[in-house]
């Protein structure tokens, strides 16, 4: 069982007909066909049900497609940290700040273990009317990040 066979899975259950699971996906029906017949073989049991040209999902079926599914977001949730990670990792980041006398020291610790990033700096001054909390609020994630 792979990834691509899951995802063509996902698709035939939706679609409902392999023809047009196989248009949507690209790829030609016998070879659907095949891809959805080894993903049965190799669980053993089969996850439709066929007549003529309508092919619906059995009990088997609708239980496996749940766990596909929740696997394909788990995965789509990693692509998304991952792709946030990295976001840390190479790119810019802007950093505006109160005072300047802490960040060399922060940023040459960041910039040492991330050579790829590059910094924008601008210094920020609140205004009277606004609190150092909320300043802090408002910059929260360039804390946490430099904290890190």
């Amino acid at each position: 069982m792979d990834l691509l066979q899951l995802k063509y899975f996902r698709v035939v259950a939706r679609v409902e007909n392999v023809t047009r699971a196989a248009e949507e996906l690209h790829i030609a029906q016998p070879s659907l066909s095949k891809t959805i017949a080894r993903l049965e073989e190799s669980l053993g049991v089969p996850l439709f049900e066929r007549k003529g040209k309508r092919i619906r999902l059995n009990q088997f079926g609708k239980t496996f497609l749940k766990r596909v599914n929740r696997s394909f977001q788990e995965l789509e949730e990693g692509q998304r940290e991952l792709a946030e990670l990295s976001g840390f990792e190479r790119g810019s980041i802007t950093v505006g700040a109160t005072t300047s006398r802490l960040l060399p020291s922060l940023l040459s610790e960041y910039l040492t273990n991330h050579p790829q990033v590059k910094f924008r700096l601008f210094q920020v001054i609140p205004s009277g009317r606004i609190t150092k909390s909320a300043f802090e609020r408002r910059y929260r994630s360039l804390y946490f990040h430099l904290a890190h």
